[in-house]
């Protein structure tokens, strides 16, 4: 049920909370507690002061985009999660200006129509421009989101707002420096300014056709995170796990997809805890088939 929980107010406008609000209706995995408290930001100004109320009551709090790429503890979050939903963005020359909130889907379709190139890095990511900067996500393995980037819109800790560029981002392989900064002291990522290419939209489309109908036959239709490790440079973690004999293995209502090994699948009402033991079985298999050490790409809330 939703209800008013706290007010936030000033000159312009009332932001209001929601309490107990389920997470696993707020990501791809359907899995997940409640979030002790809610908020929809569709506005820039809304999430900025919704982290700085958090911050004053000393409340833990997390920035949640399209709800790929995370795991959600069974026992929720006892914090405040705020949703992304901002929605601004605009094409200047070769360049697209984005709010975090805005659909990655939404900007490739955009750019390809507009006959600019480099985005298709990100075809078939599911999720927000800002959570693609924050993980560099790419779905290719020698190309992603980083590469673009020329310049990020950060909100710091102490309620400034700073732009830096992508060296400051330190990209890698399914890698921001954001990630090894705690969670309560690491800045937010607010908007980005994407440098693309000039090409042929018709030609572009087309490619991207083509790449989309591949990818469909990979991935799997069952909810999920996306991938759950990261593969090395020159070894497909998925290719590993089949060769382990893990495919379609099973715990609770969780399963290796038959599909891609490298995709966890939900197969109607898995819990956390089924997800967790079979990364545990995947990692401990994976060594000692092949001792290699694997490690997760996907996050977790409420830990």
């Amino acid at each position: 049920m939703i209800f008013k929980l706290w007010v936030v107010s000033n000159q312009q406008k009332i932001i209001r909370f929601q309490q107990n609000v389920l997470l696993s209706e707020h990501t791809t995995f359907k899995i997940g507690g409640p979030a002790k408290y809610f908020l929809v930001a569709k506005e820039i100004d809304d999430l900025t002061k919704a982290v700085k109320f958090a911050q004053g009551k000393k409340m833990p709090f997390f920035i949640l985009g399209g709800g790929s790429n995370i795991l959600v503890n069974d026992q929720g979050f006892k914090g405040l999660v705020i949703k992304n939903q901002t929605s601004k963005y605009e094409i200047k020359n070769n360049k697209i200006i984005a709010e975090a909130g805005v659909s990655l889907d939404k900007l490739v379709n955009l750019s390809m129509k507009k006959g600019l190139a480099g985005l298709e890095c990100v075809l078939g990511i599911l999720g927000t421009v800002g959570g693609a900067v924050y993980g560099n996500a790419g779905s290719q393995r020698n190309s992603a989101i980083g590469d673009l980037i020329e310049e990020v819109t950060l909100l710091q800790p102490n309620g400034q707002v700073v732009k830096v560029n992508k060296n400051w981002m330190n990209f890698d392989y399914r890698y921001s420096c954001l990630k090894k900064i705690k969670s309560n002291k690491r800045p937010i990522i607010l908007s980005v300014v994407i440098k693309l290419k000039k090409s042929n939209s018709q030609k572009l489309q087309k490619t991207a056709k083509e790449k989309l109908a591949h990818r469909t036959e990979l991935i799997p239709w069952q909810p999920s995170a996306g991938c759950i490790f990261k593969n090395f440079p020159d070894q497909s973690i998925g290719r590993l796990i089949e060769k382990a004999g893990l495919k379609r293995k099973k715990i609770g209502q969780a399963m290796v997809s038959e599909k891609h090994a490298n995709f966890i699948i939900n197969l109607g009402g898995a819990k956390c805890k089924d997800v967790l033991k079979l990364i545990d079985l995947i990692k401990k298999t994976i060594k000692e088939e092949f001792n290699l050490e694997i490690k997760e790409e996907i996050e977790y809330l409420g830990f």
